[in-house]
């Protein structure tokens, strides 16, 4: 249930989350700058977008932070006609739409989560084709049916102010970016002899799987419970973890060298 406490919580949960997810993109800005591949800068572009979906998301929560006494009082004025459950998102309805209507389409986005959602599916564009650039010698294809798939969920994304069908459209763009990079990188993992990559690429795999839970859980949250749930911070607990893989499989740092017994 929506708390102050609970809210404050995922607030500096989430700019935490900005700041550990933004040092991990100026690690492959870092890598590109003495390699010059482009895939690092896929890679980087794919984790600036992350990290300006949720600091999006934490500028909107501190809007609901603002709000949320407003509701505690016409609860204790009204709660016993209608339950603080619908009376919320009645509320919470109807905040959305003065927003949108009032102060235009950008800010009424940010607030309700759609701008961050676009953020990230942008971001899934990106890792797609780190991937396809990283693994896989013929790109056009599939990049194009991606394309197909992607470009009318994303336009979808923009134009919704659904909270739910946003976070399905999030879901299902997630779910076809991480699948193939999953098995590509297991299957790089078996093809591989060298130890070091066998740990980065499953260090990979890991992370596709974070971000895949990262977007089910959200999904859950925006679909399947009354709102405010344990699912949220899971959700960014997941995308913490992503960061962590992310960095090791993808930047293979010294101490993770030493850590496994291979020589810097």
């Amino acid at each position: 249930m929506l708390t102050p406490d609970y809210l404050s919580f995922l607030i500096n949960y989430e700019f935490l989350l900005t700041m550990l997810v933004l040092f991990v993109s100026a690690n492959f800005i870092w890598r590109f700058w003495k390699v010059r591949k482009i895939p690092l800068i896929y890679l980087a572009l794919t984790f600036i977008l992350f990290a300006l979906g949720v600091f999006f998301v934490a500028l909107s929560h501190t809007d609901h932070f603002a709000i949320y006494p407003i509701l505690l009082r016409d609860y204790m004025m009204n709660g016993y006609v209608l339950p603080f459950r619908i009376q919320g998102h009645l509320y919470s309805v109807f905040t959305d739409w003065v927003i949108i209507i009032f102060q235009g389409w950008l800010k009424g986005s940010i607030y309700i989560f759609a701008f961050s959602i676009a953020l990230a599916e942008l971001g899934n564009l990106f890792l797609f084709a780190f991937t396809l650039e990283a693994f896989l010698e013929k790109k056009k294809k599939l990049m194009i049916l991606y394309l197909i798939i992607f470009t009318p969920l994303f336009i979808l994304t923009l134009i919704s102010f659904n909270v739910t069908l946003n976070f399905i459209l999030a879901m299902i763009i997630g779910l076809i970016t991480y699948i193939p990079l999953i098995y590509l990188a297991l299957r790089a993992y078996m093809m591989t002899e060298q130890k070091v990559y066998r740990y980065g690429f499953l260090m990979i795999a890991m992370t596709s799987v974070f971000l895949s839970l990262f977007f089910v859980f959200l999904f859950i949250e925006g679909a399947l419970t009354e709102g405010w749930s344990i699912f949220i911070p899971l959700g960014y607990t997941m995308g913490l973890l992503a960061s962590i893989t992310a960095y090791i499989g993808y930047v293979l740092p010294n101490w993770f060298r030493r850590l496994i017994g291979e020589k810097t």
